[in-house]
């Protein structure tokens, strides 16, 4: 190279670097093109395999070794991908249902049809009912020809159900497996969507003397379709303080509700407050904050209503006797009758509500022509506890006329039977709600004073746990 640059120290500038980009050209290495990259499988190849497995938003990972096998008879029907030890296997939105049916002896088998249905069946009073079909795709899955004479030994099928169903003109989104009944009395109501695979073998008959035969079989499947809130619950304690300083991380409900059976006294005002996003996941606790405020004497009738009855809300006039003085003149001696302690406000504060309680609450609405009926049953009880401060000794004899604000917080969690959130069909519609009552009644809806719709979803926000494989 400082053989080229002295070599080329009488020319221009531009004969200068192309002098030196030619010396570089002839010291650096030959370039040589790298291979192409490999293509890119999620499913390990030949000689490798997984070491961790990190789940993204809504996605399920399947282990194609793990398998849910039917048999009926001389018949099985085995799907991959299912967890061990499960009744029943299940997928979700736009998942692919994959396996293979199996035969023992199948000499006289001339064709294996498969077909995929799902039914919304809605039965009412007075004789209200209604099946939708949902799916029904059927496909033949070998036929005996020329080129095969002899049933393999298993044959393979794969599909995935639509996102939607059509009636009556209308398309409406693909129901989750759901299944209600109702037989007491006039509410009777069956809402039942089921999903199932059935497998037809078609026989050839024995001899001359016997017919074509076909067998089924039937195996039942839940399609539970898979969602997700856009924002974490709130991790803030439910206390009134956080609640007002962050407002923003709260939805409130309000209502101020009269005490029927006492007319006379005034109207109790009730709060409850939940996580703004208001779209949950079904496994997880979603916190609440309640607080109820009012009288004295108002809230003793509301929330302790044994006790408050046997105290005295207004004076009684005691009773009288009569004694004989020494002069022989009979006089009225006052005898005062000692009067039940009344609950107070440190009472009301430390003491769990016998009326007061907060539910998750699922109302399933059915309506058929003119018929419509409407059912709700509880998913989800909160457990309360008393929001400090607790009132001192000095407070523990307010006027019944003075005003007091209680508060609890808790959480809900929806119990296990609860796989799925709600959704809306052509003749039914499921929603969930966050309810807080103020009663005694044996039906707790009656009883509702304030309620907040919510959505259930299956997967929590944050991203699960990476998978050691």
């Amino acid at each position: 190279m400082a053989i080229a640059l002295a070599s080329c120290s009488s020319g221009t500038s531009d004969d200068l670097c192309s002098c030196v980009l030619t010396s570089l050209a002839h010291s650096l290495p030959a370039y040589t093109p790298s291979p192409p990259a490999p293509n890119y499988s999620h499913q390990p190849a030949c000689g490798e395999r997984s070491l961790q497995h990190s789940l993204g938003a809504g996605f399920r990972f399947r282990n194609p070794d793990h398998m849910f096998v039917k048999t009926t008879g001389k018949y099985a029907i085995t799907l991959r991908g299912q967890e061990p030890g499960i009744r029943t296997p299940w997928y979700g939105r736009d998942e692919i249902i994959n396996g293979f049916v199996s035969i023992e002896d199948p000499e006289r088998v001339t064709s294996v049809e498969l077909l995929v249905d799902g039914k919304l069946d809605i039965t009412m009073a007075e004789g209200f009912s209604k099946v939708t079909t949902l799916v029904n795709a059927s496909s033949t899955l070998w036929k005996r020809s020329e080129s095969s004479q002899t049933y393999p030994g298993n044959v393979e099928f794969a599909f995935s159900l639509p996102d939607k169903y059509e009636s009556g003109g209308k398309h409406y989104p693909l129901p989750p497996s759901f299944h209600e009944i109702e037989r007491d009395g006039p509410q009777f109501l069956i809402i039942r969507s089921a999903y199932r695979i059935r497998v037809s073998i078609t026989k050839a008959p024995k001899n001359v003397f016997t017919w074509e035969k076909t067998e089924h079989v039937f195996l039942t499947f839940d399609y539970l379709p898979r969602s997700r809130g856009m924002e974490p619950i709130s991790t803030v304690p439910g206390c009134l303080a956080n609640i007002k300083s962050l407002p923003n991380e709260w939805y409130q409900a309000t209502r101020t509700f009269p005490i029927d059976s006492h007319p006379h006294l005034e109207p109790v005002t009730a709060n409850l407050f939940i996580p703004s996003a208001r779209v949950y996941p079904m496994t997880d606790a979603i916190p609440f904050h309640v607080q109820v405020s009012g009288p004295v004497s108002s809230l003793k009738v509301a929330l302790l209503p044994g006790e408050a009855d046997s105290s005295p809300l207004s004076p009684r006039i005691p009773p009288t006797s009569s004694i004989t003085g020494s002069s022989g003149k009979r006089r009225s001696l006052s005898i005062p009758i000692p009067r039940s302690k009344s609950p107070t406000a440190a009472c009301l504060r430390k003491c769990e509500p016998k009326t007061l309680r907060v539910y998750i609450i699922r109302q399933i609405r059915a309506e058929i022509r003119v018929k419509k009926q409407l059912k709700n049953i509880i998913i989800a009880e909160g457990t309360l506890e008393s929001v400090p401060p607790v009132m001192t000794d000095c407070y523990s004899r307010p006027h019944d006329g003075s005003m007091e604000y209680l508060s609890w917080s808790g959480s809900l969690k929806c119990i296990p039977e609860v796989r799925t959130g709600g959704f809306e069909g052509e003749n039914v519609k499921v929603t969930d709600y966050v309810a807080l009552t103020i009663g005694n009644s044996k039906v707790p809806w009656v009883d509702m004073k304030c309620s907040i719709g919510i959505k259930l979803v299956t997967d929590s926000w944050e991203d699960p746990p990476e998978i050691q494989l």
